[in-house]
């Protein structure tokens, strides 16, 4: 019943609009505003090289059709794919708490939760994110993960980041948001 509109980055239960972890995060201040020159062009990169990943984990990837920047950090993961024999039960799948009512899509997991960042810091946020996502896992598939991996891309290289996943500020995070909407705080929200 989970559906999700790319472009608009919108999550729906059946037809009922659901937060997303993104939202969430955003609105209650802790994901940093991302204004400078190349902030889009960094969004943009990582967009296409995780769907890079996606399509060669799916084996349906033309490696010959990748270039430039793509190219060096999509050659990054897979040199991570390959030094860790990496198989995923699940890429990119959307997920819905139904006990904590949010959504979000994890990058990958197998008995590990993984995601990939494109980008040269890694940001506090970080444990809120994968935070989110440990959770959605977890209720997903009825394990937790049994470490949270941050794979930092690199052109041609990768470097790995052990990330706490602080599941309880999330969650704090999550029904505060919760609390405001209800109560009009947001404005059209």
């Amino acid at each position: 019943m989970l559906k999700y509109k790319p472009e608009t980055h919108e999550y729906f239960w059946g037809d009922v609009p659901v937060d997303s972890v993104n939202q969430i995060l955003k609105a209650e201040g802790v994901i940093p505003d991302f204004n400078f020159p190349a902030a889009e062009y960094k969004c943009q990169l990582g967009s296409y090289v995780h769907k890079a990943i996606k399509l060669y984990f799916g084996g349906k990837l033309d490696e010959n059709s990748l270039s430039g920047p793509v190219k060096e950090y999509f050659e990054g993961a897979k040199k991570f794919i390959e030094d860790f024999a990496i198989n995923p039960f699940e890429v990119e799948k959307f997920l819905y708490s139904q006990k904590h009512r949010f959504a979000g899509t994890p990058d990958f997991w197998d008995t590990k939760l993984y995601d990939w960042k494109c980008s040269c810091s890694i940001y506090p946020h970080y444990e809120l994110t994968m935070g989110a996502y440990a959770l959605l896992v977890e209720e997903f598939q009825k394990a937790k993960p049994t470490e949270t991996i941050l794979i930092q891309l690199k052109p041609f290289d990768y470097k790995l980041h052990t990330i706490n996943p602080n599941c309880k500020a999330f969650l704090a995070l999550r029904y505060a948001y919760q609390w405001k909407k209800e109560r009009g705080l947001y404005g059209k929200d």
